[in-house]
């Protein structure tokens, strides 16, 4: 019984020998790591300063003070002229201003005028304007006030500076139908009054209702009175005439101002 149990297990141990050891398979090849992009920086939105607002210019208000600017160089005028009469005219207010030069061409005989602004009507007020003249001969240069719109034929006053044969004067008159009706402070000779050829003279009219004040160059030339009150509210024009030849007006630095009402 031994002898088989014997023969096998030789058997057995031969073929372990004989038999070849399993083959170790070869590691599976891993694959190179690949580059994994980094992830994309968003941008964070650029810090852009938002422009201050442009102002835009607020003509009303621009206009309002130049408006007010040249009121109170009139009040300046006004002080050095009228500081000392009784007339009110820190109550009133600038109605208007010229902004240029306005001239009357002459060619004698003629009478003609250089119209100021159609919608500027006066019944009380202050005027002022400086008036040149240029002619060779007789010359009379004006302004025309408390006028119909019809400026050549309406009813109106004039006032008039009268360059005459070495006989400066001046007047205020009521006009209608485009001649003289009634000449109420008849013709007043001054000396404050420049004749020459060329020369500039400053008027400053005061009406007040009936009343009219007149300063030439500074100089009071008294107070006259129209109680027919004929005109009491209308247009303003400069006015010029001449008999013979040729002659300008030129009137320039105006304004009228306007005075509160007395009824």
């Amino acid at each position: 019984m031994k002898h088989p149990l014997y023969l096998v297990l030789l058997l057995f141990l031969v073929l372990q020998g004989c038999s070849t050891p399993p083959t170790a398979e070869p590691p599976t090849a891993t694959s190179a790591p690949t580059d994994t992009p980094a992830p994309t920086v968003t941008p964070l939105p650029t810090d852009t300063p938002t422009p201050e607002p442009t102002s835009t210019p607020d003509q009303a208000a621009t206009a309002a003070a130049q408006s007010t600017a040249s009121a109170q160089t009139v009040l300046a005028e006004l002080e050095d002229i009228l500081g000392e009469e009784d007339i009110p005219y820190q109550d009133g207010y600038l109605l208007w201003q010229q902004e240029k030069p306005l001239m009357v061409s002459l060619k004698g005989p003629g009478w003609d005028y250089a119209e100021i602004d159609d919608n500027l009507v006066g019944r009380n007020f202050i005027l002022k304007s400086d008036v040149t003249w240029d002619a060779t001969g007789i010359i009379i240069c004006g302004v025309v006030f408390r006028s119909e719109p019809d400026l050549v034929n309406g009813k109106q006053y004039e006032f008039m500076y009268l360059r005459l044969s070495g006989l400066p004067a001046w007047q205020i008159a009521y006009n209608e139908f485009g001649r003289f009706d009634n000449t109420f402070t008849k013709t007043q000779y001054s000396d404050a009054i420049d004749q020459e050829n060329g020369a500039t003279n400053q008027v400053v009219l005061v009406a007040e209702d009936e009343q009219f004040n007149l300063y030439i160059n500074g100089v009071h030339q008294g107070r006259y009175f129209d109680y027919s009150k004929q005109r009491m509210e209308g247009n303003f024009a400069f006015s010029g005439s001449q008999d013979s030849g040729e002659g300008t007006c030129n009137f320039e630095n105006s304004w009228v101002w306007a005075l509160e009402e007395t009824d």
